[in-house]
């Protein structure tokens, strides 16, 4: 009798092994996305640009710690997470507002004229 109760209890302790190491997580992996903006300007070199970039909904703050490299004419800022932003930039002239959406895992391009 207690040869059965024992391998019921080791059958049912491997029947609920077997259902928890099979169940498998659905997490959703958020994934950033890059902006790259090529500005073109008929002469050789470019002005001075001050630059930043803030959320859409709270325009009134630049976001810190981002991956920004300005190099070419050409600026990048990768790791950005998926939604919508401004960039802010300024030339001797002018002060320029672009509203720009980044997609999860893709690179959203833009080109400026200066």
């Amino acid at each position: 009798m207690t040869n059965k109760r024992t391998f019921k209890m080791m059958l049912l302790f491997v029947a609920i092994l077997f259902t928890f190491s099979s169940c498998k997580k659905n997490e959703v992996v958020l994934r950033t996305g890059t902006l790259q903006v090529t500005f073109v300007r008929d002469a050789s070199s470019l002005p001075n640009l001050n630059y930043y970039v803030s959320p859409s909904d709270n325009a009134t703050y630049a976001i810190s710690g981002l991956d920004i490299n300005f190099e070419k004419r050409i600026l990048t800022i990768k790791k950005l997470n998926p939604g919508n932003y401004y960039l802010v930039y300024d030339t001797p002239y002018e002060t320029q507002r672009v509203l720009f959406q980044i997609h999860s895992g893709e690179t959203t391009e833009l080109t400026r004229e200066l």
